[in-house]
């Protein structure tokens, strides 16, 4: 076996130095982008906390669902500014999914049943109201996130936190 020439040796150094700089940034880019979801993750929780998200929360949930709009609106003013509220915040949730800033899985985990019980209350109400302002977008991104999280749970079952993972150690 013939010994390395320096050109070869040098050769050699150069790709594993090379290789080990596509590992390194791998990984960073990995951990950026582990960091940016856990980031995402707690604006998510803040948006969902708070006082005025758990007062329109209580709200809301007093409101029948499956309402007319007409109905809905009978239930108050405190009613609608509740759905209002409620619905700005899931907007936003809903385009940070949209977005992959946060994963569906993480939503509906721990948001997915309060944003069905949301928007069983507040779909015909939107529906008026996009009619009746001409803004066929006001809270698009509600159904579509509520939609999703209602697909997922027809596809894979819903099971609460505390009885899916009750061996959880």
């Amino acid at each position: 076996m013939a010994a390395l020439s320096l050109q070869d040796w040098l050769s050699l150094i150069s790709t594993i130095a090379i290789v080990m700089a596509l590992v390194f940034a791998g990984v960073q880019v990995r951990e950026a982008n582990r960091a940016r979801r856990d980031q995402a993750a707690v604006a998510l929780l803040q948006n969902a906390q708070g006082d005025s998200w758990t007062r329109s929360m209580d709200t809301i949930s007093r409101i029948p669902p499956g309402l007319d709009a007409e109905e809905t609106d009978a239930q108050g003013a405190s009613a609608t500014a509740a759905l209002v509220d409620f619905a700005v915040r899931v907007e936003t949730i809903g385009y940070m999914v949209f977005s992959r800033m946060v994963s569906l899985d993480m939503v509906d985990d721990l948001l997915g049943g309060v944003i069905l019980m949301f928007w069983t209350r507040a779909q015909a109400w939107t529906v008026r109201e996009r009619a009746r302002t001409g803004n066929g977008k006001l809270f698009e991104w509600c159904e579509w996130l509520a939609d999703r999280v209602a697909a997922r749970r027809a596809l894979r079952g819903h099971e609460p936190a505390h009885l899916k993972h009750k061996a959880w150690k």
